[in-house]
């Protein structure tokens, strides 16, 4: 193949045939859904309804990412009921056959070779196909939600709906597209999905909610850090305020994994140290409802001010199941091993049902996590294109933390710190207003290179030879793997904008092109090959119906579709004008992908 010259034209990508936006905010620790008509949105923005999720310990604005499926891999229930479906089986010792999986979605964004073969192991390390695994939980979620749309007379038919899913803006594009197929494969067609990047949904919240619940509004040119503490991941987006109410994203997507799971982490590895690792997996497998209930009660106490009280004791309800397996299998109970750890004596006592801990031990819990949110805080306010921020907004069920808001509040006194209303809600419900409006973000920041995999004749003063194909055709020989860059990692792209170059078949008898999209942080990179480079998908074009040029060559235009917060893609015939307009797909492990985290 060889390559044009770039040309860039603007493209609207608003569809505006729906009557309800439906939202689904799959997250790493809960999930839920929300909706609204275009009348709602017309009436008040923030008129958006959204799933209570009854349990046992408080009622939520989301239920658990927790799935349970039969030993026939068929599904059986979601969230808090699969929960306490998969602790009945486990105590009737039932359950060796079945799938659970929870707080599975971090896979996607540690595992850096996402394909459609890709397993995923549930919580004994049985493995199912992870596509499979996501696509049942979407669906689920998808029923429950049309489900609720009946019951409030919310009646449409299935094509006056748009589908939103949300996900967090650091993953990248192959999560996105796995994301995008598990959609697909729960019946939601493509063209009726959108995706919205968690952080960029929590802004359009915020902001909405700013003007119409508060006293302050944001003026035009205002700057917003948007900081989205979930679960898994802390998503922050920085944004600006342009004319007409539309935004611009002043800085590339950026965070890390420091959400509340990790906290959940520090937790458990306290129990560990308390009671023993043995104790503790026994207490986990055979008593599971009451595992549950232990982390759901961490999870409230996760949430406790502790600003008026710098000492005294956290106390945490802790099922009895776990002292009698103590007594069994250590021989003492938990004061009795507390009695004699000096880090524990005198700082943890077990009362009745009650674990007391210490609130310098319960603050140490949250210390490496919250550290590693203010350090990157702190780094990012260094850079030039973000001064001037005068509002933080923090949102998602990690930023119900008072000891993450007042390390913020304390660490950027000049800065109004905001939590909306029910900040677990913030990125759902502003899916839903993003749905109403997708063209609201006038641009946005490439977070990575983007190019096209190709071939161009060889040359030995500028190709390596190990990149030289084997077979010549027609007299020729090309390089392979060459990186034909259509974006640069950094480039500000505006909504709709595009990038087109032509490319040539090199065989007269091709009959159909793979274009190969790959991504890397580099910024001028020469080969798809290279460290850090990795592959995003393809799009398959068949060329049966094109007449060849000059050389009997047959010419491909292909023109990607930035701004938004997928890729789009159109190959164009060159000759007869003819379109093959769609998103690239992920394949299957056919091929290893090089691909180092930077």
């Amino acid at each position: 193949m060889s390559r044009s010259l770039n040309t860039s034209k603007s493209k609207s990508t608003e569809k505006s045939d729906f009557k309800l936006v439906a939202a689904i905010d799959f997250g790493t620790t809960f999930s839920g859904y929300a909706f609204s008509s275009k009348d709602d949105y017309k009436s008040n923005p923030l008129l958006v309804y959204a799933m209570v999720w009854p349990n046992e310990v408080y009622q939520a604005s989301k239920t658990s990412t927790t799935i349970l499926l039969d030993a026939d891999k068929k599904f059986h229930s979601f969230g808090f009921q699969a929960e306490t479906d998969y602790a009945s089986l486990a105590q009737d010792d039932k359950h060796s056959d079945w799938y659970y999986f929870r707080r599975f979605k971090m896979v996607l964004y540690e595992n850096v070779n996402i394909d459609m073969d890709m397993m995923l192991k549930d919580e004994t390390g049985k493995e199912m196909l992870a596509l499979d695994v996501f696509s049942a939980a979407i669906r689920y979620l998808k029923t429950n939600l049309l489900d609720m749309c009946k019951r409030q007379h919310y009646l449409f038919n299935g094509d006056q709906i748009r589908w939103i899913l949300t996900v967090p803006a650091l993953w990248n594009d192959r999560a996105k597209l796995f994301m995008r197929q598990a959609a697909n494969q729960a019946g939601i067609s493509q063209g009726q999905l959108e995706v919205a990047l968690e952080p960029e949904a929590a802004s359009l919240y915020c902001i909405e909610w700013m003007k119409r619940e508060t006293s302050f509004d944001l003026e035009k040119g205002e700057k917003v850090l948007v900081l989205d503490a979930g679960g898994g991941t802390v998503d922050i987006a920085i944004h600006q305020i342009k004319e007409n109410g539309r935004i611009q994203e002043l800085h590339r997507a950026n965070g890390g994994d420091w959400g509340g799971t990790k906290v959940d982490q520090e937790f458990k590895q306290l129990l560990i140290d308390i009671v023993g690792n043995q104790v503790f997996e026994e207490f986990k497998l055979k008593y599971h409802n009451d595992y549950m209930d232990l982390f759901r009660d961490f999870e409230v106490a996760k949430r406790r001010d502790f600003s008026v009280a710098a000492t005294g004791k956290v106390p945490i309800r802790l099922p009895g199941t776990v002292n009698e397996l103590c007594k069994e299998i250590n021989n003492k109970g938990i004061n009795e091993i507390v009695s004699i750890n000096n880090t524990f004596i005198n700082h943890i006592e077990l009362k009745r049902d009650k674990l007391l801990i210490d609130i310098s031990i319960f603050k140490k819990l949250f210390e490496k996590t919250i550290n590693e949110i203010k350090r990157h805080l702190q780094e990012l306010y260094k850079k030039s294109d973000i001064k001037g921020i005068r509002t933080i907004f923090m949102v998602g069920g990690f930023s119900c933390c008072h000891l993450l808001y007042d390390c913020i509040q304390k660490e950027f006194p000049s800065v109004r710190v905001k939590v909306p209303i029910d900040p677990v809600l913030a990125v759902i419900k502003g899916s839903v207003i993003y749905g109403q409006r997708p063209e609201i973000f006038s641009s946005r920041i490439s977070v990575y290179t983007y190019g096209i995999e190709t071939t161009e004749p060889f040359d030995r003063k500028e190709h390596p030879a190990s990149k030289k194909m084997s077979e010549a055709i027609d007299g020729k020989y090309h390089c392979d793997k060459i990186f034909c860059i259509h974006v640069k990692e950094g480039e500000t792209v505006t909504l709709g904008s595009s990038v087109r170059k032509t490319y040539k078949t090199i065989d007269p008898n091709q009959t159909g092109m793979d274009f190969k999209l790959y991504a890397t942080k580099k910024n001028n990179p020469k080969f798809t090959d290279e460290p850090g480079s990795f592959y995003v998908g393809k799009l398959k074009v068949d060329l049966s119906r094109i007449i060849p040029g000059k050389n009997k060559a047959r010419e491909v235009e292909v023109e990607l579709i930035y701004g938004g917060t997928e890729l789009e893609a159109v190959a164009r015939d060159t000759k007869a004008g003819r379109e093959f307009r769609g998103n690239f797909v992920l394949g299957s492990r056919t091929r290893k992908v090089s691909h180092k985290k930077e």
